[in-house]
Parts: structure tokens; sequence; C-alpha cells
């Protein structure tokens, strides 16, 4: 947990240091998160709701380029299996049931472009930041050695080799609805890079697809 905010203070100095450049916009936004998970034997492959919002700062005034830093929450479940961290169900029991918050913390470099006077879209590439907090979601008597356990194996698992740093890409379509008021529904993709040297040989393994809606409210 200290890591997580500690990353979030990063993200918030990194702001506040970039409003030296011109704040543009703020965004609040709501969605959805899919985690491949390509090792179980009945693979779990959550959908889980997330909140967050975005905002976007410029280098200067009408350049097509920006820099959009993002925060986004979501939460599920995960077990241990074998060696790794999976998604399991809320329900799972036998001391194996951890509740995992889930923080993204994306900063992409950002091109936004106008196709007509209600139209725009918007591309953005750059590295996410996949910060997970565990918690003990099995309270069954008799459990408590194993769960322990367990939880510590999964809170490892998440720090270890790398396995929060998840370069991202995204693709965004914006419905400008009146002066300072955007509409706009995204798409991005988060990589699990960090597969290329952890010797899993499924490379898209808790990969993540995330789709959302945003409102964003010019600030100029």
């Amino acid at each position: 947990m200290k890591r997580i905010v500690l990353a979030a203070a990063l993200l918030a100095a990194a702001i506040a240091s970039a409003a030296a450049w011109d704040l543009e916009a703020a965004s609040g936004r709501f969605g959805v998160v899919i985690v491949n998970n390509q090792y179980d034997p009945l693979p779990l492959v959550p959908v889980t709701n997330t909140l967050g919002g975005s905002v976007a700062i410029s280098f200067s005034k009408g350049f097509f380029l920006s820099l959009q830093p993002a925060l986004d929450l979501y939460w599920t479940n995960y077990k241990w299996y074998e060696d790794r961290a999976v998604p399991t169900e809320s329900e799972t029991g036998e001391g194996n049931n951890a509740f995992v918050l889930g923080f993204i913390v994306d900063l992409p470099l950002t091109a936004s472009f106008r196709f007509g006077e209600r139209i725009g879209g918007a591309f953005g590439l750059g590295p996410a930041f996949v910060l997970r907090a565990s918690f003990k979601n099995d309270a069954t008597a008799g459990v408590e050695d194993a769960m322990a356990a367990n939880l510590a194996a999964i809170a490892s698992y998440f720090w270890a080799d790398g396995r929060w740093f998840y370069p991202s890409a995204s693709l965004r379509f914006d419905v400008y609805l009146q002066q300072n008021f955007t509409f706009a529904f995204g798409v991005r993709g988060l990589m699990p890079i960090y597969n290329a040297w952890t010797g899993n040989e499924h490379l898209f393994d808790e990969g993540m697809l995330h789709v959302t809606m945003a409102m964003y409210v010019g600030l100029e």
C-alpha cells in the first residue's frame, strides 16, 4: 500500500510541475476493463468496472500533441494457483481468495485531431503502471494460515519482476457537445510486457482491454 501511495504522490507531483504548461481540460470517466487470463483449468476472464479521470496538458496553445495523465481504479479477486496469481470468483474459499484493488496510472502522449465542427478523435501512446493492493477475502474459521500464506504470495507476485509495468495504446472518439464540454468514447490496450522476461509462454496473459466513456470539461 505504501508503494501505491508513493506512486500516486509522484503522479500528483508530475501533474503539478506540468502546470507551468497549459492545463486544457479535465475529465471524469467510468468504464469496464477486461483482464486476459490464460492460466487456470477453467479460465475466468474478469470484466470489472472502473472509475477514474484524466487531465490534458498542452505544450503550447493549439498544438495537436498533449500529455494526458490518467488514473483509473478497478477491483476484482485473485487466488494463488501453482506458481502465480490468477483471477478467481469472489466466492472462492479454502483460504485462497484475495480482494484486489488495482490502480491504473497512465502517462500517454496524445495526438488529437478535429474532423469537423462536432467530431474529433485522439490517439495515445505511453508508459502505464498497474499498481495492485491485495486484501484477504476469506474469513472462514480454520483457514487463517492458508489465507495469510496465499495473500503474501499474491501480493509478492504482483510487485515482482516488473509486473506493474504496462505500456499502453489508446484510441478515442470525441463529440463536441458545446463550448468546453466534450463527450468521449475510448478504448485502451495495456500490454503486459514483463511476460517477455519472466518466462511466461503466454505473451498476453494479464493483458488488459479498457473501454471508457468520459466527459471532458475545458479549463481555458
